[in-house]
């Protein structure tokens, strides 16, 4: 758990290195996890290296990397490189769902990532194009091969989505344990992600008979229900220290299952107080750095993200960015936990 010595709880920092990332799930948006960003934006290595040890100094030991994708980020290993070196993170996980990610994983490796991330929502190449709009089935799953095969811990991301995927949990949870994955994550969906400025709504509607995001949603309980029996452990996780409560199912190969289900609750601070969202999916689960240098508290709101790009190009002695990074912290230091919130889920 992220805390700073004072015992005050921190987020995640979460990097979108990108603003785009090739596919076009439908449960999704163009811009990921980043609210609206223009295509093609990506962040320089030095501001990211900046601001990361600002935040590794308020005492958040870990930085993921996500967009956009990762894969597609030419400084990729570089930018790891100088997270571990400079900004001295203990962990830099690099999250993605390209092929691209393949040829890059053992150079990603030497650069010091403590852990991959890839997304693979299906075992059918037919239904992997119709959710992400590419026909690049076998290439992912090659990507992922090619990632196990550098020794450093995989994480699979599964969305598990109603009467779309819902069916193939159990089956692609044998397919990572006999590929070397260590840990298989299942998530539900965000509900309320087409309330942002952008979204696959249409794509999904398209797709799926006039369907919207919501009409995805699967309980989660029941789903893990099929794994408890043969468990060796079931146990509660945490990411960082404002992270959703997650069930952790442990098997005797090592290999584990770990749910996110938000209705476990989510932890809301000041800025969630007058949100017309509220409660949400997101809460305040992370700190997350955008492409086009803001810093953003949830997926959705756009208003209340606080820029910083003016203060990393000033030239200046960097106090007041230090101060500002220090104020965003300051929002997750009086979090409060509720235990009960929408049947919605976070990214990754």
């Amino acid at each position: 758990m992220d805390r700073q010595g004072s015992g005050r709880l921190l987020p995640q920092f979460r990097v979108t290195v990108n603003s785009r990332c090739g596919r076009a799930c439908f449960f999704c948006r163009p811009s990921g996890e980043a609210v609206l960003t223009a295509a093609g934006t990506e962040l320089n290595v030095d501001h990211l290296v900046s601001v990361g040890r600002l935040v590794r100094r308020a005492g958040v030991t870990g930085a993921k990397l996500t967009g956009g994708d990762p894969a597609l980020y030419d400084p990729l290993e570089v930018a790891v490189d100088r997270l571990r070196a400079e900004a001295a993170f203990d962990e830099v996980e690099v999250i993605s769902r390209h092929p691209r990610i393949g040829p890059r994983a053992a150079g990603l490796a030497r650069a010091g990532v403590t852990q991959f991330n890839m997304s693979v929502d299906t075992l059918d190449p037919a239904l992997h194009k119709e959710i992400t709009g590419k026909g690049d089935h076998a290439a992912v799953l090659d990507a992922l091969r090619a990632c196990v095969a550098t020794g450093v811990p995989v994480k699979v991301n599964m969305v598990v989505m109603a009467g779309v995927n819902d069916d193939e949990v159990a089956a692609l949870a044998a397919f990572c344990e006999r590929e070397g994955v260590a840990t298989l994550k299942l998530l539900d969906v965000i509900q309320d992600l087409d309330a942002g400025a952008e979204s696959f709504a249409k794509r999904l509607a398209r797709k799926r008979a006039g369907r919207v995001v919501r009409d995805l949603y699967v309980p989660l309980e029941s789903i893990t229900a099929q794994f408890a029996a043969d468990a060796v452990q079931v146990s509660t996780r945490t990411q960082g220290g404002l992270g959703h409560p997650m069930t952790v199912l442990s098997f005797v190969s090592g290999f584990e299952v770990v749910v996110k289900d938000s209705v476990a609750g989510a932890w809301y601070g000041s800025v969630c107080d007058t949100c017309p969202l509220f409660p949400c999916h997101d809460a305040l689960m992370a700190l997350r750095l955008t492409a086009d240098l803001r810093l953003q508290f949830c997926l959705l709101r756009e208003d209340i993200t606080v820029p910083l790009a003016q203060l990393l190009d000033s030239g200046s002695d960097g106090g007041e960015l230090e101060a500002t990074v220090q104020r965003a912290l300051d929002v997750y230091a009086g979090a409060t936990f509720r235990a009960s919130a929408p049947r919605a889920a976070v990214l990754s």
